[in-house]
């Protein structure tokens, strides 16, 4: 399939979830879950990623001929309302039978709340059959239990123009001083070297995990499961690190509206953009693997490890799913590679079963530099603590953003620790 006709394809599935987030919004907050069941030969899904919709159709389609069992996918495009309806509707009859949602402390948190159905079962399916790596269950499972099967497996990488770093004279960075210096040459020729926002208030965290993670993993690892504190000195430095980045004029302004950066990237104006490869289906619909290309961050300092932050959405089975017995079917069938491997190279991402190829050249490339660096791989700063900690502390590194000055840092440090010691024991005392 050409990119014009899958991008054709991809503008009529936004324009019919747009449509369709209109008609919730005139329904109860219960009724926007998508909920109701639409039973038959078909199970109901809902999300909050429109450029999904052909991938699930795809999947759908698989799922039918191994199952007998469709998929219905809904969507609602703003990811706090989504997260909103979900966390309002799960336990209630309106709920879909499936909802998409993140692994780590997202899921614990709605697998905590009685909302979520025990998938331990269908988990030891797809591991028995080779269809998931058996290490990562603890990533998708709570008090022991599976309550989420991976949709994907994004690794967290900056894409980069191959036409402006040519006329920059430039080539993807394997130093940290080359990265620095690859940013001043693209700023003396007139390019913004680096897209950077907080417009979308979960964007504001991807700098401060990125230079974090690449400057100390273990410390990124420790202050992330909370054995280490925002205002200890390896995360100053990081900080510093972003304000003289900021200071050198590397970054777009923090105002700048996210759903731009496709355009952006696209049209040469922004050099790079620091995003999971779950972003690669957006860019490849403009744009080929002439045009753009993918390289790991490089560590701060040599001799550090390698690591590379890595996410994987899920899609789990509400406890009162409409539907239960299809849907118990679908996601036993959902990791399969007859069903893995139309979905994963339409989304143009990794698929978490191991025995699936990809198709896409950015993303080949990629997994060979992943497979030569040998990389730790890192949960994402969205996933990797408390919800309430991880949407509070985005809005101090957007505030960062704004005004990110050497004399904000250590304010911006202590309402962060402030801010985790306070949800850290609220996340101990509510498992209790």
């Amino acid at each position: 399939m050409g990119r014009t006709d899958t991008a054709k394809k991809r503008l009529g599935a936004v324009a019919a979830a747009l449509a369709l987030t209109l008609t919730l919004g005139a329904c109860s907050q219960g009724s926007a879950s998508g909920g109701g069941g639409s039973g038959g030969d078909t199970v109901t899904l809902n999300g909050d990623r429109a450029d999904f919709a052909e991938g699930f159709a795809l999947a759908s389609d698989a799922l039918q001929e191994i199952t007998g069992y469709g998929l219905e996918a809904r969507d609602v495009p703003s990811t706090e309302n989504y997260q909103q309806i979900v966390r309002s509707s799960l336990k209630t009859n309106s709920t879909t039978d499936i909802v998409k949602w993140w692994n780590g402390y997202r899921l614990q948190e709605l697998a905590r709340s009685g909302g979520l159905a025990d998938l331990s079962d269908e988990w030891d399916k797809a591991v028995e059959e080779g269809w998931v790596n058996p290490d990562t269950r603890d990533s998708f499972a709570y008090d022991d239990k599976v309550y989420g099967l991976p949709i994907y497996k994004s690794y967290w990488v900056i894409f980069y123009s191959k036409q402006v770093f040519e006329d920059a004279g430039i080539t993807p960075p394997t130093t940290w001083a080359e990265f620095e210096s690859n940013n001043d040459k693209l700023k003396a020729a007139g390019v913004t070297p680096l897209f950077a926002t907080q417009e979308a208030g979960w964007t504001s965290f991807i700098w401060f995990a990125e230079i974090l993670s690449k400057l100390d993993p273990e410390f990124y690892q420790k202050l992330m499961e909370g054995e280490a504190k925002y205002t200890d000195p390896t995360a100053r430095q990081a900080m510093e690190i972003w304000a003289d980045m900021y200071a050198k004029g590397w970054f777009t302004s923090p105002d700048t509206a996210w759903d731009t950066e496709p355009a952006l990237f696209a049209a040469g104006t922004v050099a790079q953009v620091p995003m999971g490869t779950w972003r690669n289906g957006t860019f490849a619909e403009s744009m080929d693997e002439s045009q753009y290309g993918a390289y790991l961050l490089p560590t701060v300092d040599e001799g550090v490890a390698p690591s590379v932050i890595v996410e994987s959405g899920v899609i789990s089975m509400a406890e009162k799913a409409p539907n239960a017995d299809a849907t118990r079917e679908v996601m036993a069938n959902w990791l399969n590679p007859e069903v893995q491997e139309p979905w994963a190279n339409e989304i143009k991402d990794t698929s978490a079963n191991p025995e699936v190829a990809t198709e896409d050249p950015v993303l080949a490339s990629v997994l060979d530099q992943v497979k030569d660096a040998e990389p730790a791989e890192l949960v994402r700063y969205w996933e990797a603590g408390p919800p309430a900690l991880i949407e509070g502390g985005v809005q101090f590194l957007g505030a960062f953003m704004a005004n990110p000055s050497p004399d904000n840092i250590d304010p911006t440090l202590e309402k962060l620790q402030q801010l985790a010691d306070t949800e850290w024991a609220n996340w101990k005392a509510d498992g209790k």
